[in-house]
């Protein structure tokens, strides 16, 4: 059964980038989560970086970047950063599923699960798997 196997531990720091302060959470230990939709542990390391949810500031509203979702966009977040590498093991795709079945151990309700996953998977960014 897939389920965060570490509870989330961060720091909240912030950074400039273009002259534009942003928020960032720091992993303070590794997030380690069980995918069934993977078959395998997924390990994000200490010190890794996320902004969490990538939501346009408008909407922050109805859904903040550190909401309930937070872990699951760690994980999200991880792959993006190893697919703009080249380093992915998967492809942005099965990311943006990866991305939902995590929402879902999170406790967020289907409807906003579904609005999240289609966002990422339009405006998200795209990558393909690294097979070699």
């Amino acid at each position: 059964m897939s389920q965060f196997l570490t509870k989330l531990k961060v720091s909240l720091v912030n950074v400039w980038v273009k002259k534009k302060k942003i928020r960032l959470c720091r992993l303070q230990k590794p997030l380690h989560y069980k995918s069934d939709l993977l078959g395998k542990v997924i390990v994000v390391p200490t010190g890794f970086e996320s902004d969490g949810a990538s939501v346009p500031q408008f909407l922050w509203g109805i859904y903040p970047p550190f909401g309930r979702y937070l872990e699951a966009a760690v994980v999200h977040d991880w792959y993006c950063v190893l697919g703009h590498k080249g380093k992915s093991p998967i492809d942005s795709v099965m990311a943006a599923k990866v991305f939902m079945e995590a929402m879902a151990i999170c406790g967020v309700p289907s409807w906003r699960r579904y609005k999240m996953y289609w966002a990422v998977r339009i405006g998200g960014p795209k990558f393909k798997a690294n097979t070699k």
